[in-house]
């Protein structure tokens, strides 16, 4: 059979930096180049690899995007480790074309649900009296600025990544912080306002469940809680 029967789609050019950046990435991740190694000069990974200085410095930009080398003026590169900081410089350009956009943000705000009511049920399982303490120090602050907008969505957002840091996951703290706090953030004032109080009872709700180590009765909260914020968006 000639292969003119299969659906075979035309090859795509590949930029001469991805091509470097996709080779020095595989040293990387195969340990072949290891963390604090230093990598060859330009003038070395042009001739090995037979580009232009243009594409190597590309190249070398696209892999410190990543986290994987470090650029310093007057040094040579060196291999680093990638960080959830890292993850989260790489993610954030997206986030916030994502929360610009009605459809896009309401999927996000679904995606948070998701991610909440997960970890809801595991705090609910793990929490210890210090989790508690403060969860109920934010609470009080929940409670105290309801009638001020920008003094509750801080609390607001204080109060789930009280429930975040119970689990003890700081990448799942830096994830929460960097990300669904920006979706609290871009929520219009006029839209929210009338609810804080209704918000407030429902963080109570969570709180009491976390509180008496019930985990289905944590999540059936958050649910809710999550469900009504959703509908506000609507």
């Amino acid at each position: 059979m000639g292969l003119t029967a299969f659906p075979l789609k035309p090859m795509k050019k590949t930029k001469l930096s991805d091509s470097v950046a996709e080779e020095l990435e595989k040293l990387i991740i195969n340990n072949t180049l290891k963390e604090g190694d230093t990598l060859p000069s330009e003038r070395e990974l042009m001739a090995a690899f037979d580009v232009g200085r243009p594409s190597v410095r590309e190249a070398l930009m696209k892999l410190s995007q990543k986290g994987l080398v470090e650029i310093k003026s007057g040094e040579k590169t060196r291999v680093t480790k990638p960080c959830t900081e890292t993850l989260m410089n790489n993610v954030s350009g997206l986030a916030i074309g994502l929360l610009s956009q009605k459809d896009e943000k309401h999927q996000f705000e679904h995606l948070r649900q998701l991610f909440e009511i997960a970890i809801v049920r595991e705090a609910a399982l793990v929490r210890t009296d210090a989790d508690l303490e403060k969860l109920r120090v934010v609470l009080e602050q929940n409670k105290s600025h309801c009638d001020d907008y920008d003094a509750f969505v801080s609390s607001d957002i204080a109060f789930h990544r009280c429930i975040i840091d119970v689990i003890k996951n700081p990448m799942v703290s830096s994830l929460y912080e960097t990300l669904i706090s920006w979706l609290i953030l871009t929520r219009n004032p006029t839209d929210y306002t009338p609810y804080h109080k209704q918000n407030y009872r429902e963080h109570v709700m969570i709180f009491d469940a976390i509180q008496d180590k019930d985990p289905n009765r944590a999540e059936q909260c958050m649910r809710e809680h999550l469900d009504a914020v959703m509908r506000i968006e609507k």
